[in-house]
């Protein structure tokens, strides 16, 4: 075999390695929220979302809040009344998360998405992290927004 043609080999072979390594990596599954978080309450209006969680004194490991907004635009929440350490996760339109943040009961700071969303997840801190539930994941929302109509 000719110099020229294992070197054309071994490229060929390290493009391939690579090839199927980036592959293995970059794409992400679609997450079934429904599946993993069974007790969903959806909320739409603004009134419903002001108060979120508040005066709330605990919620069970497998219920979740989903926040929808009309407007696509950077989101911010904060703890007012709130007595549970919690987690919220931006996600935008493809359901893609943006940030996750752990949540300071009772804390009157805002915490915002990076980018701009239509929907967040408010769960038991933790929960992600619990679940291997990260930013750049994808949820599956088709469910929680037919349900919502």
């Amino acid at each position: 075999m000719s110099r020229q043609s294992r070197h054309f080999g071994l490229k060929s072979f390290n493009f391939l390695i690579f090839f199927l390594f980036a592959a293995s990596i970059s794409g992400s599954e679609l997450i079934s929220l429904e599946k993993i978080l069974p007790n969903i309450e959806v909320v739409t209006n603004s009134q419903d979302r002001q108060r979120g969680l508040m005066y709330k004194k605990a919620i069970p490991e497998n219920y979740g809040m989903f926040f929808i907004w009309n407007l696509n635009k950077v989101q911010c929440m904060w703890m007012k009344n709130t007595y549970i350490p919690l987690s919220v996760a931006y996600m935008d339109r493809s359901g893609k998360i943006i940030n996750i943040y752990d949540m300071v009961p009772l804390s009157k700071a805002s915490v915002c998405s990076k980018k701009p969303v239509l929907y967040a997840l408010e769960v038991n801190r933790g929960w992600f992290k619990r679940n291997n539930i990260k930013v750049g994941d994808i949820l599956n929302l088709d469910k929680i927004l037919q349900n919502d109509q």
